[in-house]
């Protein structure tokens, strides 16, 4: 554990020299180089540096979050955004609260899909090319303002690629993928005054209703950084 050590004590009469009256500050200047975790006691920080006691506004970082731990599949075959609903409780936190302007708050989800249930792994002509292999994810944002896309994941169905997509001659011949997990984050800038921040919902789609995507465990994370 680094610790400055050349502390001297001067007594009445003593004439210290530049290079004793120096040598703690250099001394720190080497060792604030090499801190490490020993410098921290055990315990120091608790639950209260990191979250108020009854409201979302933190000491240090705070973190609100979502868990669901289902080991039950629920399917989805919505060609639009639908919120992510499982034993009727849907994927989602409410914030309730006016960030500062140019704050960051980082949202973050992650989850388990199960044994989907799939009747078209290939592909069409035009428009539609690529499409109905293909599910989605997003992170939809609601603010007084209005409601602000937060980003969008895809993830295929089945290992089918390139141009078997556009074969409608021999559908269904690729592997499915199911028990996969999926996860991402972005980050919220704060960009006008007065706009408070309502909820934050993790939502699906798939591009073809003849498809179901199976979720099971999924989890939802907002983390707002102390200003």
């Amino acid at each position: 554990m680094p610790l400055v050590n050349s502390l001297k004590n001067f007594q009445p009469g003593d004439k210290p020299t530049a290079a004793e009256l120096n040598a703690p500050y250099d001394e720190l200047a080497t060792n604030s180089a090499i801190i490490d975790g020993d410098n921290a006691a055990s315990g120091w920080a608790t639950h209260r540096h990191f979250q108020g006691a009854t409201t979302f506004v933190p000491l240090a970082n705070a973190c609100k979050e979502y868990e669901n731990p289902t080991t039950t599949e629920t399917f989805y075959n919505s060609i639009i955004y639908t919120t992510i609903t499982q034993g009727g409780n849907p994927a989602e936190i409410t914030l309730n609260y006016t960030p500062d302007v140019n704050e960051l708050v980082r949202f973050h989800a992650s989850g388990m899909v199960g044994e989907h249930v799939i009747a078209k792994d290939y592909d069409y002509v035009g428009a539609n090319q690529g499409k109905p292999n293909y599910y989605a994810f997003r992170l939809l944002l609601t603010t007084s303002a209005g409601a602000v896309n937060l980003g969008e994941w895809g993830y295929s169905f089945t290992t089918k690629r390139n141009g078997a997509l556009t074969s409608v001659l021999t559908p269904n011949t690729a592997s499915a993928i199911n028990w996969q997990p999926f996860a991402f984050s972005t980050v919220y800038h704060q960009a006008t005054a007065g706009v408070t921040l309502q909820k934050v919902e993790l939502q699906c789609r798939v591009f073809d209703a003849a498809n179901q995507l199976s979720i099971e465990r999924h989890q939802l994370y907002a983390i707002r950084a102390k200003r």
